[in-house]
């Protein structure tokens, strides 16, 4: 099952993982860094066929409206599932605003409950919402996808962490290595696309700088995994790791091809 929001353990630490979202962004150039390469990859990628697109996971879809509407898609339907309800409510009311001719649904549930689309789609966004997933269940969910929710020759867009990298710098990966939550590599999930029938199309490295001094209770639903942290564990864990200030995050944009 597709484990990328643990909503129990949002509820325990008593934040809304919208917040947590923020929080963590605020502290870094994330959006400035992604809507940099997101333009570089739409000049690269051709997607102006794209007429519809499913998000999974997309919190308030900054970053994916972004993709849409910077990829120039002739886009006319744009799904999204969001258990976290903060997050579903503030994706509908940006997509209001962001994209008011496009027809659009939110499912405000988990993917393990949701029956997929009615419709084959065009592309599918993920971005950095594979991490909650073991190798088999990600095997498993990736063939769902590629066998039951996208066209042939359709598209999916996802961004992780390139954790082999981080791991030889200081990072805030190291950090779910120090809470014992390893994250996997952008290797690890390459080769389970490729396993599932895709093929690998484009890829675009980013390095975002990020200041996790003084951490607070925002940002425990973000590094929570698969048990509940305290802010306690969460500093324990970050120290070494940020006393000089920035630390780096690497990301992958990877954009995969259905065409088997």
């Amino acid at each position: 099952m597709l484990y990328y929001i643990m909503e129990l353990q949002i509820m325990a630490a008593g934040e809304s993982y919208l917040k947590s979202t923020a929080a963590f962004s605020d502290r870094g150039n994330y959006r400035e860094v992604f809507a940099n390469a997101v333009s570089k990859i739409c000049t690269d990628v051709k997607l102006g066929g794209v007429r519809s697109c499913l998000a999974i996971g997309p919190n308030e879809g900054l970053c994916e409206i972004e993709f849409i509407k910077r990829c120039q898609t002739n886009i006319s339907k744009f799904i999204a599932v969001e258990p976290d309800h903060a997050s579903a409510e503030q994706l509908r009311r940006s997509l209001r605003s962001s994209l008011p001719g496009v027809e659009s649904q939110v499912f405000e549930t988990t993917v393990q409950n949701w029956k997929g689309p009615d419709v084959l789609v065009d592309l599918i966004m993920m971005f950095q919402v594979l991490y909650r997933l073991s190798a088999v269940e990600r095997q498993e969910f990736l063939k769902t996808v590629h066998d039951s929710w996208l066209v042939f020759g359709g598209y999916v867009a996802v961004q992780t962490n390139i954790r082999t990298k981080l791991l030889d710098c200081t990072s805030t990966s190291l950090i779910f290595e120090q809470l014992g939550t390893p994250l996997p590599t952008s290797e690890e999930i390459e080769a389970d696309f490729l396993k599932a029938g895709f093929t690998k199309h484009y890829e675009h490295e980013m390095r975002v700088k990020r200041d996790l001094r003084d951490p607070d209770e925002d940002l425990i639903p973000f590094y929570q995994m698969d048990r509940v942290i305290t802010l306690a564990e969460l500093r324990e864990a970050m120290k070494g790791l940020i006393s000089e200030g920035n630390v780096n995050d690497f990301h992958v944009m990877t954009i995969f091809k259905s065409t088997n």
